[in-house]
């Protein structure tokens, strides 16, 4: 069941306090070809945000020990522009892909801050190697445009009173291969997948 699983694999996978009353509901959001049903985009959207979590360990350590700030809201704010235009061409409602494009971001600055507090806190955690930025950001930029390739595909599931037990089952699959940090991210970064229809 899923809420005993979440509970049983990780009781700080935030995701399942923000998917809560999931239940044990079934999953029939898995029509159409292998690979291309709303029930697919949304498992697809789960596993891209845990890369960009992941991923966030590069970022935090090619800032750790520079001064550089976590958060850069101008750049942050590019990202979302594009990602909404994007969203646009593509025909995926742009205002919902903004806002889990923010919720990406947010995650990713919250793995950051947790990795430099640690490696502040314990020196013997800290990474060998200071990545360099501009080589990590291509990572960054093609999630991103995978990610909305997977909200196109995960777009009718939005609405579907399905959508959050399916969201909730993808999460704690993946979330099985996390640390608490990149779960709680996890569970950030899908806050509005499963919104509901747009006005």
């Amino acid at each position: 069941m899923i809420g005993r699983r979440g509970t049983a694999l990780a009781g700080s996978l935030l995701v399942l306090g923000l998917l809560a009353g999931c239940g044990d509901q079934p999953l029939p959001l898995t029509e159409g070809p292998p690979g291309a049903s709303p029930a697919d985009g949304l498992i697809r959207v789960v596993q891209l945000s845990a890369q960009r979590a992941q991923v966030s360990d590069e970022v935090a350590a090619a800032k750790f020990g520079t001064g550089a700030a976590v958060t850069d809201p101008a750049r942050e704010a590019a990202v979302v522009a594009e990602a909404r235009a994007d969203a646009t061409r593509d025909g995926v409602d742009p205002d919902w892909t903004a806002r889990i494009v923010a919720d990406q971001i947010a995650a990713s600055t919250q793995v950051q801050n947790d990795l430099i507090r640690q490696w502040t806190d314990r020196p013997d955690t800290r990474p060998a190697q200071r990545p360099e930025l501009a080589r990590v950001r291509p990572q960054l930029d093609r999630i991103g445009d995978e990610l909305v390739a997977a909200l196109k595909l995960a777009g009718p599931a939005r609405a579907n009173e399905e959508c959050p037990s399916t969201l909730a089952q993808a999460a704690v699959e993946q979330a099985q291969g996390l640390d608490e940090v990149h779960r709680n991210a996890l569970g950030r970064s899908l806050k509005s997948v499963c919104d509901g229809a747009p006005g």
